[in-house]
């Protein structure tokens, strides 16, 4: 037996360390356990140990890899993490160099989501112009949820304490698990059927896991196919589903989601109260007007009426009687007389029958700029917010405008805008 020459430790530690960077097995080894002694140096970088039931293995993870992270990771969490092995020689430590960690059995499920998302989002189910805007004053809401749940709770409470007057239908469905995905889409189509002004989709907080039955393809694709405006209210406002890409409108909770479908109810009882009065200011001062107009009218029309033409001719005509009974006793001015008389007499039928157009025609005019003699002819006075409306451009898309007619008015919505041209 040959005698070697004892190695120092450095010596020893410092093959060990080779060894075992040289080798292939151990340059990128996949491992999993329980996060524990986890220490964030100011530097940066992290030291913890990995460990199971029976086993422990130090671990250091340098700043550049702790800068990719995209989790609040924490001790206790079960951990994948990814590195090379590799021997500390100051204290002959082994440890495991980590450049990428994540939560255990996520990463392939993120994987997944990432893909599908994809595909649905290339097929252009995602796309914002099909997005439909949500109704200003719903009637008629649909819920989707777990019958008896916090999420069912929070949505009815909200929808109670906004907007009392719509009435909700529940449907009640499973929303995590076996069978959860049939059972919601079931709950979809008996919702979609119901003539709903808009339908929400509502389920608590929980962890990818538990939120797993909203991200699956068939209720992605039902939901892009319902006919009925959607809202999402699902987990935490920081929890995201591929449901919230195909919805409407995405809640960030259920108590959002419920939020964004409802108005206040004093909000609107007062913005409408504000509505009437203006109208009934415009009213009164359109009626001022046109009464102003009306009596100035009947004022020049009482000035030229022929009536007063034909009493201040006749004091004249009968003052000309007068003196031509002193003059009738003589004959020789009889002819001249009867001359006069004719062309007198001519004169006034003239003179009356000229006012008696004027007459006629002033009547003709104040008929026209009577404010309700259009409406009797079936045409409307539109206008919004104080303000005429004779264009297409004094209004834009989802205004509210009033309709007068003669016998009430209307008040509707503006759905579109078409140009017309006339030569």
């Amino acid at each position: 037996m040959s005698i070697q020459t004892p190695l120092t430790v450095t010596d020893l530690n410092r093959i060990i360390k080779s060894t075992l960077e040289t080798t292939p097995f151990f340059e990128r080894v996949s491992v999993f356990g329980e996060l524990s002694n986890l220490t964030k140096a100011s530097s940066g970088h992290w030291y913890f140990t990995l460990k199971d039931k029976t086993s422990r293995l130090s671990c250091v993870m340098f700043s550049s890899a702790v800068r990719h992270l995209n989790h609040p990771f924490k001790e206790g969490d079960q951990v994948e993490i990814n590195g090379r092995i590799t021997l500390y020689e100051a204290s002959g430590t082994l440890q495991l160099n980590v450049n990428h960690m994540q939560l255990f059995g996520i990463g392939a499920l993120y994987a997944q989501l990432e893909q599908l998302r994809l595909k649905l989002q290339k097929e252009g189910l995602f796309d914002q112009n099909r997005k439909r805007a949500l109704p200003r004053f719903p009637q008629s809401i649909g819920l989707v949820t777990s019958i008896g749940s916090a999420a069912q709770a929070d949505v009815l409470k909200t929808i109670r304490s906004r907007w009392p007057i719509a009435s909700v239908t529940s449907y009640g469905s499973l929303v995590q698990g076996e069978g959860s995905v049939n059972e919601l889409i079931q709950a979809l189509q008996q919702a979609d059927k119901a003539n709903h002004d808009v339908i929400i989709i509502a389920r608590g907080g929980g962890s990818i896991e538990d939120l797993w039955s909203f991200n699956h393809e068939s209720l992605v694709r039902f939901i892009a196919s319902m006919s009925t405006i959607t809202v999402s209210g699902v987990g935490h406002e920081s929890d995201t589903t591929l449901i919230d890409y195909v919805v409407d409108v995405r809640g960030p909770t259920p108590t959002g989601a419920a939020t964004l479908v409802t108005p206040l109810l004093n909000e609107v009882i007062s913005h409408f109260d504000q509505l009437e009065l203006r109208l009934n200011q415009s009213i009164q001062q359109r009626y001022n007007h046109a009464f102003l107009r009306f009596q100035n009218l009947y004022s020049l029309l009482h000035r030229l009426s022929p009536q007063k033409w034909i009493e201040k001719r006749s004091f004249a005509l009968e003052s000309l009687r007068l003196k031509l009974n002193q003059l009738i006793q003589r004959p020789q001015l009889n002819y001249q007389l009867n001359l006069k008389q004719q062309k007198l007499e001519q004169t006034i039928h003239l003179y009356v029958e000229r006012r008696h157009q004027l007459l006629k025609s002033l009547h003709q005019t104040l008929h026209h700029v009577d404010y309700f003699q259009p409406l009797q002819r079936g045409f409307a006075y539109v206008h919004s917010q104080d303000k005429q409306v004779v264009s297409i451009s004094d209004v834009n898309v989802h205004d509210t405008i009033t309709i007068t007619l003669k016998d009430g008015s209307l008040e509707t919505q503006i759905n579109s805008k078409k140009e017309n041209y006339y030569e």
